[in-house]
């Protein structure tokens, strides 16, 4: 079943029995919901998958402000509510791991469990390298952004070349267009502009547990120490898939497959011993 942003809502998909637990599948940069297409054929049986498209992603609609993070957090909010659901269960990656978090923190009481791929709730480069590579494709795929809101067929010719260097897999590169690097002008301007730092995820701690799923073949870490710490400390865990990249979901199908499953199980579908 796939549904419209009526209500300001996400555009989504749904996938699975319609009174199993529900999974909140959050995709980001530069994906769309068929990037969980592995993930959903292992869990459908047993979950209800719900698939949401972030605003200019995919076949959606082409909003050319973008979506800030409150408006996006909001959208999350309103399409969770149409599900019906008390509480639901995350399943993020990338920019939709960093929505996760923002959620989370704003609507805890809706949140059971959260599975987060390999962008951490604490980022911090840890030499000047690593500092300078972080600014410099962020700041670029912001720059292409604003570029493609004047000259569309150069942003995304901009954004496609930076993609190819920094290692986007081809499937990802032939839908890419610049009207998806919003994400990337909103980071910058909330953390450059003191007013708009609320709209940052500042000091993140979960207050649910979370399965923190990273790969370790890659030359950028999303994630600082002390994110592992947090995970452990609110009774999550944290797995490296030592040959996975970014889009181990992909790559690493049935390691991630089965750490997912497993934690799934454990806490949505764990039932009390018999007397």
């Amino acid at each position: 079943m796939v549904t419209g942003a009526t209500d300001r809502q996400l555009v989504f998909r749904v996938d699975g029995p319609e009174n199993a637990p529900t999974l909140v599948f959050l995709h980001g940069w530069p994906d769309d919901p068929s990037l969980w297409r592995h993930q959903v054929e292992a869990l459908r049986g047993e979950f209800r998958c719900v698939l949401p498209t972030l605003p200019n992603f995919g076949a959606t609609p082409h909003e050319p402000g973008g979506c800030d993070f409150p408006e996006l957090v909001d959208r999350l909010a309103r399409t969770v509510e149409a599900l019906g659901d008390a509480r639901v269960t995350l399943i993020t990656h990338d920019w939709g791991a960093y929505i996760g978090y923002l959620y989370e923190k704003k609507h805890p009481e809706r949140v059971e469990c959260m599975v987060a791929m390999d962008i951490g709730g604490h980022m911090q480069p840890s030499t000047l390298a690593e500092a300078a590579m972080f600014v410099s494709y962020q700041w670029a795929l912001a720059t292409f952004w604003i570029v493609g809101g004047v000259v569309p067929p150069l942003g995304t010719w901009l954004t496609r070349s930076l993609a190819r260097v920094i290692k986007v897999p081809d499937r990802q590169i032939a839908t890419l267009t610049s009207r998806l690097n919003y994400p990337y002008f909103y980071l910058w301007r909330s953390t450059l502009l003191p007013w708009l730092h609320s709209r940052l995820i500042g000091r993140y701690r979960p207050r649910c547990a979370v399965l923190f799923i990273y790969g370790g073949k890659k030359p950028l870490m999303f994630h600082t120490r002390r994110w592992l710490d947090i995970v452990d400390e609110t009774g999550g865990q944290s797995v490296c898939i030592e040959k996975g990249s970014h889009w181990f979901m992909e790559t690493e199908v049935e390691q991630t497959n089965q750490l997912v499953s497993d934690w799934l199980r454990s806490r949505l579908l764990a039932t009390e011993a018999p007397t």
